[in-house]
């Protein structure tokens, strides 16, 4: 064999090495996390024959529009209406909105969805790690726990369900509305949406 070729050779072998390291590095680091998943969030009456789903993403300017017409249907509809909040972050454009989906699970973990929820939309689009944390803090969450929740990417796999069933529905954008299954196709109009759906089923 000639010295050239086995000089590449050890190099090969050094090369892998060195990932296998690095990559067993990064694994290393990444915390334990016990935490039980928290139900799915819904707000006014899981039984309620009105179901009102969106689809948003937290770093979304739309989305964030969105969010006071949103409140007013749950207030004016209360437990007439299951309101249901689904991650579809757009992740070739906003590139915090995944990360913050994840911290909004976490804090779901912790019965704070909602609170987390609201933190994040009047934050937007200010998602770093560490200010991810102290909104979790200031919510009086368990700051260890949410970190290890957060960093081990403990709850993708929600966030993932949810971006393959807005997929699925053939979401575009956000935010999307549905109504008993149906795309409100002007989410300004949602609260006359659901009036219709009251008054004529």
């Amino acid at each position: 064999m000639k010295k050239s070729a086995i000089v590449g050779w050890i190099i090969s072998i050094v090369v892998v090495v060195g990932i296998g390291w690095l990559i067993w590095q990064q694994q290393a680091n990444i915390p334990d996390y016990n935490g039980m998943a928290g139900p799915r969030p819904v707000k006014g009456n899981a039984a309620a024959t009105i179901v009102v789903e969106e689809f948003s993403d937290f770093q979304c300017p739309a989305c964030k529009s969105a969010q006071p017409t949103a409140e007013d249907v749950i207030n004016t509809f209360g437990d007439k209406i299951a309101f249901y909040y689904k991650h579809f972050p757009l992740t070739a454009i906003h590139p915090f909105a995944f990360r913050a989906a994840l911290a909004a699970e976490c804090a779901n973990d912790q019965g704070k969805f909602w609170e987390y929820h609201d933190v994040l939309f009047q934050n937007q689009p200010n998602f770093s790690e560490d200010e991810l944390v102290r909104y979790a803090g200031d919510l009086g969450l368990d700051g260890t726990s949410f970190s290890a929740c957060v960093e081990s990417r403990a709850r993708q796999d929600v966030v993932r369900a949810d971006m393959r069933e807005g997929d699925n529905r053939n979401i575009s954008g956000t935010p999307t509305f549905f109504v008993n299954g149906e795309a409100v196709a002007d989410w300004t109009q949602l609260k006359s949406v659901i009036q219709g759906k009251l008054i004529g089923g």
